[in-house]
């Protein structure tokens, strides 16, 4: 299922198609994350302490789509289920939406080609995935707190973030995170 995103062009980026990641897509995201990772700090630890293809497909993935320019894969998203109940994390997102974690689907590993930002594509990426995430569940992420212009982009969509707390996958390290949720009209 290709998305095509038409009317999403700026001079420099020629129209783009969302659709399903392959594991053949692996390499391409790694290397653009690892070529982007000192301009945006995404992942904020640097070199990624697991192959970075651990940090891209994770076992809880339900869904991952990415962004082609032309066969160049320029982006990814993906949504993952919450499910861990010893997760304070995942309690306060489960709270804050007032459902079972197994209803929350998690917004993950969203990254755009920084080259190419104000084309488009992240915010196809972002649509895509939470267009899927609403229809199967209830949208949640995390975002470090420091990374000003995603958090913006986030709130600018009507995301809310519900706390604040330190990242606890890197304890050696303090990383402020905000976690979010984006409110279904059932939500009160």
């Amino acid at each position: 299922m290709a998305v095509a995103a038409t009317g999403l062009t700026c001079p420099a980026v020629t129209p783009f198609q969302i659709r399903p990641r392959t594991d053949d897509d692996l390499p391409a995201l790694a290397g653009l994350l690892e070529r982007q990772q000192e301009r945006t700090k995404y992942p904020f630890v640097w070199p990624f302490p697991a192959p970075v293809e651990h940090f891209l497909k994770r076992d809880t993935e339900l869904h991952a789509w990415v962004a082609d320019v032309d066969g160049t894969v320029v982006g990814q998203v993906a949504i993952t289920s919450v499910t861990d109940d010893e997760d304070p994390i995942s309690r306060s997102w489960a709270s804050a939406h007032g459902v079972p974690m197994s209803e929350l689907r998690c917004i993950s590993a969203f990254f755009a080609d920084i080259d190419r930002a104000g084309s488009g594509i992240g915010s196809g990426l972002l649509a895509t995935a939470t267009k899927v995430a609403l229809a199967e569940g209830y949208p949640v992420l995390d975002v470090v707190a420091a990374h000003e212009t995603p958090v913006q982009l986030y709130l600018r969509r009507g995301w809310q973030i519900i706390e604040t707390t330190d990242a606890p996958w890197h304890p050696g390290i303090k990383i402020p995170i905000h976690l979010m949720m984006l409110p279904r009209a059932t939500d009160a």
